[in-house]
């Protein structure tokens, strides 16, 4: 154990003894130390040692839901669940209303192939606010279970609606879906689905997990503090925890990295990028490592902020090498790739995006933009259409579309008269500067240069009052076509912001890199 976990058990062993040799010592007293040293038992993982502290907590406090609760937990974490099931049904007798009892009951009788037994827990539950996402996945894996999968789905697109990362219920999902006959939906969920834990909010849990005074507890502490948006008292928590912990561990390189990204929210941008290369430092030569990965992410993010871009793709190179399956990795690299015009490179990024999670918006839009920089207008326009379909959601697909009708060269993909459809059908939905901008690349297409001028008249003075300069600049060139009664055929000028993606450079994230001591 790490020293200051050896000072809590013994310490606390030693309190447990003074009361089991003190004769006028009551019992709720001896059970309070009986369950506070199984609780440090348990939650070092010594379950065998710390089972009998439990029990007899729970004999000598037997209304404390407390003790069976540890227990049920326990019990599971052993693989014993009809003992985690009795457990959990006498914390529900002691509180019928515990919400993470019922979720984790539920879920158990799930385990158990006992659907109906789940349901009602499920059904209670969901009675207490707030609207939990895991009491809608267990009230959807119910469903499923009973063949009801128009029920099924309903409930899971709503855990999805509230928490897209709760990427466990795309598997269930699919199943629903393959019920209902719906089979590409269902293989659409299935290729987004990873094992990942619904948590539940539960404060004994959390009394358990912050118990040690070791370095994990302390980055769980630090991961609490950073949930709730204080990123002051999260750095302080992971400092504490690397005091505990050895540099040249996992677990070392992970506070650090988190440090990092602390300092970086609460704007210590130079003590940010020098926790992210200490742990880049500390990294393994080879083979993956999640903190190093993420930290050559994180310093890629800082050089591509700060318009380093050769640099950028150095570290999120760094980032997909420790971490091959790393989304965001890829796509950073895709990204300023394209931004420093390697756009062929950036392809096999982007295709790696899409191919770890399909419904990528980002990674398709950038890879249409690539093709669309190599003059590959068909494909673009193909890859155009079916985003449309697959991100309903998400304009920008057709609005490129749309410009791509217009404006493009090849005689082949110009379709003035669909151009123009997208065009209206977006203009319902809003406006915009990039929109009025393809609205005038359309109506001169059509021939309707009187128009085509006008409107583009009045998207630059739009542009004008907001000081979008550069923007001026380039509408002046199609400005000066329209005069000239000619069609517009670059949809995209090669310095168009849609070619430079990534994080916007940041003036002050410059300064504040350049001033620090190595920036």
């Amino acid at each position: 154990m790490d020293a200051p976990v050896q000072v809590q058990m013994r310490e606390q062993f030693a309190l447990l003894t003074r009361r089991i040799e003190n004769p006028e010592t009551n019992a709720g007293d001896l059970g309070a130390a009986y369950g506070r040293m199984g609780m440090l038992l348990q939650a070092a993982e010594y379950y065998d040692a710390a089972e009998p502290s439990l029990l007899n907590a729970r004999t000598l406090a037997p209304d404390d839901m407390r003790w069976p609760y540890y227990l049920a937990h326990l019990y599971k974490n052993v693989g014993r669940t009809d003992d985690a099931v009795t457990s959990f049904q006498r914390v529900l007798e002691l509180r019928p209303n515990d919400v993470p009892a019922l979720v984790e009951l539920g879920r158990l009788y799930l385990d158990r192939g006992e659907p109906e037994l789940a349901e009602p827990l499920f059904v209670r539950a969901l009675s207490q606010p707030p609207r939990l996402v895991a009491v809608l996945a267990g009230l959807g894996q119910v469903a499923l279970a009973k063949e009801d999968y128009a029920r099924a789905v309903e409930y899971l697109e709503e855990v999805l609606a509230l928490n897209p990362k709760a990427s466990s219920v795309h598997s269930p999902l699919a199943m629903a879906y393959r019920g209902l006959g719906q089979r590409d939906r269902a293989a659409a969920h299935l290729e987004q689905w990873s094992n990942t834990d619904i948590l539940v909010p539960d404060p004994l849990r959390n009394e358990l997990d912050l118990l040690l005074q070791s370095g994990l507890s302390y980055e769980l502490r630090g991961i609490r503090a950073f949930e709730a948006g204080d990123w002051n008292a999260a750095a302080g928590f992971f400092r504490q925890g690397l005091a505990l912990t050895s540099g040249d561990v996992p677990l070392s390189r992970s506070l650090r990295h988190k440090l990092g990204t602390a300092l970086f929210l609460s704007g210590d941008a130079p003590g940010a990028l020098t926790q992210f290369e200490e742990v880049v430092r500390l990294a393994p030569a080879s083979g993956l490592d999640e903190a190093a990965s993420k930290a050559y992410y994180s310093i890629g993010v800082l050089m591509a902020s700060s318009g380093r871009i050769d640099e950028a793709i150095e570290h999120f190179s760094g980032a997909v090498r420790y971490q091959p399956n790393y989304p965001e990795a890829h796509l950073g690299l895709a990204d300023v790739l394209r931004r420093a015009g390697r756009v062929r490179e950036s392809l096999s990024h982007y295709e790696r995006v899409l191919a770890l999670n399909p419904q990528t918006a980002e990674a398709e839009f950038g890879y249409t933009m690539g093709l669309v920089r190599l003059q590959r207008h068909r494909e673009a326009r193909e890859r155009l259409i079916s985003a449309m379909r697959n991100h309903p959601d998400r304009p920008q697909f057709a609005q490129a579309l749309a410009r791509l009708l217009a404006a493009s060269p090849d005689d082949e993909v110009r379709d003035g008269e669909r151009a123009m459809m997208l065009v209206q059908q977006l203009l319902q939905q809003g406006r915009n500067l990039d929109l009025g901008e393809t609205l005038a690349m359309t109506l001169a297409e059509l021939g309707d240069f009187v128009s085509a001028e006008a409107t583009l008249r009045d998207v630059i003075a739009s542009a004008e009052r907001v000081g979008m300069t550069d923007a001026v600049r380039r509408m002046a060139v199609n400005l000066d076509l329209y005069e000239n009664r000619r069609p517009c055929r670059t949809p995209w000028q090669d310095d168009d912001p849609v070619h430079l993606p990534g994080p916007p450079v940041d003036p002050s994230l410059i300064a504040a890199l350049t001033a620090s001591p190595g920036g």
